[in-house]
């Protein structure tokens, strides 16, 4: 066991013997406490297209009961301790939480716990099959949700990461419960997950109920393709849908990666570029009336990252608001960034971190988060100080490490054709 302290936060690691690795952060001052398990598992580690979708199609399964519990006596047992118990699956992880008050840790603790070695019925997942699909379609039917799968798939073209998260209906339909099966038993292992508390806890308690309840687990595979991924080249892909009386468009392009040296010059870059409000976007597209939303901002993962921007408008100015959107950034990239501007980025930012530390949930995140980026745990005090240490150079160098106008893929959803999108 290690204890660091860092601006006076202080933080606790530990490594049981199989490699399952606990994080804490003690805040005293609670009255909740937040607990996880974080899995290193998401779409992009599904390398076979034939199971897109396991991941988050596991996390349904592991809901539905273990060797010991069914689902509904799970339901009960998080309700009898007021919990509040939720689960949700990204490209990159698959994370299981509760949040309660201190004097019921113990209780939540054993069930999450219990939950990571769910049964994988095979009725179970027959019946979940349809949930999953069901999902599909509401997510397709949204107009933007369609827009940004095929935008990924798009950018990533075969690499893992242009899995959708949900998967697709022939992947879950010709899914077997074995291959579930196999792809917990080699991704959920002790030594691929992160067990992260913060809040009212007894750091010491903490070890000795992981060392009882997982002490056991068996080790797997923890590793995964973290190599950088950019297009070849530009390429549009434009769909046609005459129905739509709105125009979305994406425009992907090559960026750092969440452990590059320049990660948070390129977010505060992004966030010049197209934060929700007070960004160049903001001000000369969304606030002059062209367009009903406009933004930018930085995606980094383990390896890779995107820099997005977004637009949804009329058909009308569509046309416009598109060569609008290469415009300030082809502005950003020649004038550079201003004082002003970045003083206001660091602000939002800086007082959203200070806000969501206020959060046994926010801090619990960001505990397993900076573990898996850095292999550390990072006070809010240091984030703060990194955030500062940026200069307009620094956001500039970042923006321009990658190609960002020679590899855009662009991709768009509305009634308008190629032709007379780009006209």
């Amino acid at each position: 066991m290690s204890e660091t302290t860092a601006n006076e936060t202080v933080f606790r690691t530990h490594t049981l013997s199989n490699g399952l690795q606990i994080v804490g952060q003690p805040m005293p001052d609670f009255e909740s406490v937040a607990v996880s398990y974080y899995v290193r598992t998401g779409s992009r580690d599904e390398y076979d297209p034939g199971i897109a979708g396991v991941s988050h199609f596991l996390e349904h399964m592991v809901f539905k009961g273990t060797k010991t519990l069914d689902w509904q006596e799970i339901t009960l047992a998080f309700n009898q301790i007021g919990a509040e118990l939720n689960a949700f699956t990204s490209h990159e992880s698959t994370v299981y939480y509760a949040r309660v008050l201190g004097e019921y840790l113990d209780r939540a603790f054993e069930l999450l716990s219990d939950m990571m070695y769910p049964r994988l019925d095979e009725t179970d997942f027959t019946m979940e099959k349809e949930v999953i699909i069901n999902e599909i379609a509401r997510s397709e039917d949204q107009p933007y949700n369609l827009t940004y799968r095929r935008m990924m798939q798009d950018y990533f073209a075969d690499h893992p990461l242009g899995h959708d998260v949900l998967g697709t209906r022939e992947s879950i339909r010709n899914l077997k419960a074995e291959q579930m099966r196999d792809y917990w038993k080699r991704r959920y292992a002790a030594n691929n997950l992160i067990l992260a508390v913060a809040g009212n806890f007894d750091w010491d308690h903490i070890v000795e109920m992981a060392e009882k309840h997982c002490s056991d687990w068996r080790t797997g595979d923890s590793g995964r393709d973290v190599s950088h991924y950019e297009p070849a080249k530009s390429a549009n892909h434009i769909m046609v849908d005459k129905n739509l009386k709105q125009q979305i468009m994406i425009i992907a392009m090559p960026a750092v990666d969440i452990k590059h040296p320049d990660y948070y010059a390129a977010v505060l870059g992004g966030s010049i570029l197209g934060d929700s409000d007070g960004s160049r976007l903001y001000w000369n597209i969304y606030q002059r009336g062209l367009a009903e939303s406009a933004s930018a901002g930085l995606w980094a993962m383990e390896g890779t990252g995107i820099m997005l921007m977004e637009a949804n408008s009329t058909p009308e100015n569509a046309p416009r608001v598109l060569k609008m959107l290469n415009q300030e950034l082809e502005s950003l990239l020649n004038d550079g960034v201003f004082e002003d501007e970045l003083r206001r980025a660091k602000d939002k930012w800086i007082s959203g971190i200070v806000l969501s530390s206020e959060s046994t949930f926010s801090r619990m995140r960001s505990l397993a988060n900076d573990w898996v980026t850095e292999g550390r745990l990072i006070s809010v005090e240091e984030e703060i100080e990194r955030i500062e240490k940026i200069t307009p150079e620094d956001v500039m160098r970042a923006l321009k490490h990658f190609p960002l106008r020679d590899k855009q893929i662009i991709t768009s959803l509305g009634p308008l054709s190629e032709a007379e999108l780009f006209a």
